[in-house]
């Protein structure tokens, strides 16, 4: 049973005036007759988007960071610096934390941000924030490091962290992104049955097309973000 509000804390950020719109954006995502056909070019493996090999592709540890983690990243444009590239991959106290933060005991692989208690989400943000810290600005358009730290956790644990993709954010009207706002909204947004139910079946239609590569079906929470990210607008 999905939660009506994500279990936060005192000292969260108030997230009251972004879940309405946020839903009424995402039901005008869903409902486009265009939808299906988007996300069959999505999930088309001929096509040039990420697909299913962000979720799916050269499956690692579930409690590390490793290689096919980080090329996984790339497919969301992501670059990843080379020092913060040794810190994730050679042994030493850094990938030891990150290993411990990741354990299937702070973070099982089947949680769901719709359905988190207050103790996986804690976990979620000590996990969130500290490869926020490790990795640092791209020096590149917007000087952030939030957006590397949301897809590697998204790669990781692809139900409970939403990818925060710019475009996504930009239109559900989130922009600048937080992600104490953020989580609570996906997870708001995730809590409706009929989104969940309406979700599915796009999916499931989906993965009956011929040549469609499709992860589970019971990652909604990716396949929200993919069918928001091909519905909206590119240019800002």
């Amino acid at each position: 049973m999905a939660n009506d509000r994500l279990p936060v804390t005192e000292g969260w950020r108030n997230a009251d005036l972004y879940l309405e719109p946020a839903l009424d954006r995402v039901w005008t995502a869903l409902r486009d007759p265009r939808t299906p056909e988007r996300l069959t070019r999505y999930y088309t493996p001929d096509a040039n988007f990420a697909g299913a090999t962000f979720v799916d592709a050269c499956r690692s540890d579930p409690e590390s960071i490793d290689c096919e983690d980080l090329l996984a990243v790339t497919l969301l444009d992501v670059k990843i610096p080379p020092r913060a590239v040794r810190a994730l991959l050679e042994p030493g106290p850094t990938r030891e934390k990150i290993n411990e933060l990741l354990s299937v005991e702070r973070l099982p692989v089947d949680a769901r941000l719709e359905e988190a208690t207050p103790e996986t989400l804690a976990n979620m943000v000590e996990l969130y924030e500290y490869l926020r810290e490790l990795v640092p600005p791209t020096r590149e358009r917007y000087e952030v490091n939030w957006a590397t730290a949301a897809k590697l956790c998204a790669r990781k644990r692809p139900d409970l962290f939403p990818v925060r993709d710019e475009v996504v954010c930009r239109y559900l009207r989130l922009w600048p992104s937080r992600y104490q706002v953020d989580w609570q909204v996906f997870a708001w947004v995730l809590g409706h049955d009929d989104v969940r139910e309406h979700l599915t079946r796009l999916i499931e239609r989906t993965a009956e097309e011929p040549g469609t590569v499709v992860p589970d079906p019971k990652h909604l929470l990716r396949h929200l973000d993919v069918a928001v990210w091909m519905h909206a607008p590119h240019r800002f």
